[in-house]
Formats: structure tokens, C-alpha cells, sequence
């Protein structure tokens, strides 16, 4: 009687778990897609283009007129082609200058920019108060173990790397099946992913600078990494600011 009453009650939790399993796997599965849009799953990037920039030289440096950013929390010069605009609305990580015709339209304009990189924002920032917490709720939740394992497993070393994984991945479409470590890691790069600019056209800087350029119709977004840091040159009217005038800029670069 006693033994039987044993096997009843490990049938029960054998099955307790069981069940526990379908109902947590079933809402893992749901809320990943929940969070995750046909956008995500369908979005095929290209590769992109590598553009190689030869910074000045001393004596090239020497003989250029500078414009320098004005914020005291980094310091950036580039080549000065913006004598006629006009200074916007700035904050610490942000200048706005813009240049007006005539009618007081604006017919170009500039920013600079500076923030930290998606990978810092990754490895340090995950919580309630940033657009990663997601991670930390249950039952999607990713450790830093599990975090720093994927990647890892990818060679994921910074912005770039993460970038072209991002661009370059197959997509998993998850389903019940699906081992959960697999599941958490598309949602993973399916979230990061919805954090980067949708943008199909990029160009990856190589040479003496490292970084990256975003392209839409009507700008271009260059991203230099350095210092742990990501530095943003931003060209509205790429009628004005041709593409030979941008890589004369970023070969002008000085950041200290």
C-alpha cells in the first residue's frame, strides 16, 4: 500500500513537472514571437561596401582649416566646410549646425554626435531603465553567462562584428520544438536587432579609421568607433555633401 502510494505521488510530480515544462516552453515560444515582428524574421540586408580611408598627413593637417565640435565631454575636428552654417540646437552628446538659403529653408545641415556602443549598451546596461530590461523578464531572460556564451560563439568583438552577424544570420523561425537555448539566443539578436537602425544600405570604414555608414535618401549617418566610444557624423542633403566631400572629411578626422 505504501509503496504504491510512493509511485502515485512520483507519477504526480513526474507529471507536475511535465506539464510545468509544456506551459513554460509554450510561453517562452509565444512571447518571443510576440515581441519579435514579421519585420525582424523577413528583413534581408545586404552585405554591405567597405570604403578604406588614409588619414592626413602631418603636412596635409598642417595646412587645413579645422572645424572642432564645441562640447567639453569629447573632442573631434574635421575639415572645415562649414563656414556658412549656422549653429542649432546642442546638448552634451549632440550639435545640430545647419546651412539656410535665401528663403530661410534649410539647404544642408551637420551633427555631430557621440554615444556609447551597442556592445557596451549590451554587456552593461541591461535593467528596467533602458531598452534592453526585456531581457531580464521572466521567462525570457538572458544571463550574463548566457550573453557573454553567445557572443562569444559568434567572434562578436564589437560594433562591427555585431553589426555584419546581425546582417548576415538565418533567422529561426521557432516553434515548440525548438531547444529553449536556441529560442533565447534568436530572441537575443531578434531584440538587438530591433534596436539598430532598419536600414538596407551600409558601408564598413576600413584603413585608418573604424567604423561604419548608414545611408538613407536624404543623409548619411558615419559611425567612428574609438575609444570605447561611438563618434557620429551625420550629412543631411547628400546633393551638398557629395560622397567625395565625406571621405575627404573622414580622412580629417582627429578625435583626442
Amino acid at each position: 500500500m505504501l509503496e504504491r502510494i510512493k509511485k502515485k505521488k512520483l507519477i504526480l510530480i513526474i507529471a507536475f513537472f511535465i506539464i510545468l515544462y509544456i506551459v513554460l516552453k509554450g510561453i517562452i515560444v509565444y512571447i518571443q514571437d510576440l515581441y519579435m515582428s514579421n519585420e525582424v524574421y523577413n528583413k534581408e540586408y545586404g552585405i554591405g561596401d567597405v570604403i578604406n580611408v588614409v588619414s592626413y598627413t602631418k603636412e596635409e593637417r598642417d595646412n587645413t582649416e579645422y572645424f572642432s565640435n564645441k562640447s567639453t565631454k569629447y573632442s573631434i575636428k574635421i575639415k572645415n566646410y562649414f563656414n556658412d552654417f549656422e549653429s542649432g540646437d546642442s546638448d552634451d552628446n549632440y550639435e545640430y549646425y545647419m546651412l539656410y538659403n535665401d528663403a530661410n529653408n534649410v539647404d544642408a545641415a551637420f551633427m555631430f554626435g557621440h554615444n556609447n556602443t551597442q556592445l557596451y549598451d549590451i554587456k552593461n546596461n541591461f535593467g528596467t531603465d533602458n531598452v534592453y530590461y526585456e531581457f531580464n523578464y521572466f521567462p525570457l531572460y538572458i544571463s550574463n553567462v548566457l550573453e557573454k556564451f553567445y557572443l562569444k560563439k559568434y567572434d562578436i568583438k564589437n560594433d562591427i562584428d555585431l553589426i555584419k552577424h546581425i546582417r548576415e544570420r538565418k533567422k529561426v523561425e521557432c516553434n515548440f520544438f525548438t531547444p529553449i537555448f536556441k529560442i533565447k539566443e534568436n530572441y537575443f539578436f531578434n531584440y538587438i536587432e530591433t534596436s539598430l537602425p532598419p536600414i538596407d544600405k551600409i558601408t564598413y570604414i576600413e584603413g585608418d579609421l573604424e567604423g561604419y555608414i548608414f545611408e538613407m535618401d536624404n543623409y548619411k549617418q558615419v559611425c567612428i568607433i574609438k575609444n570605447g566610444m561611438i563618434y557620429n557624423l551625420t550629412f543631411f542633403k547628400l546633393d551638398y555633401f557629395t560622397d567625395d566631400v565625406i571621405e575627404d572629411v573622414l580622412r580629417s578626422v582627429v578625435i583626442e
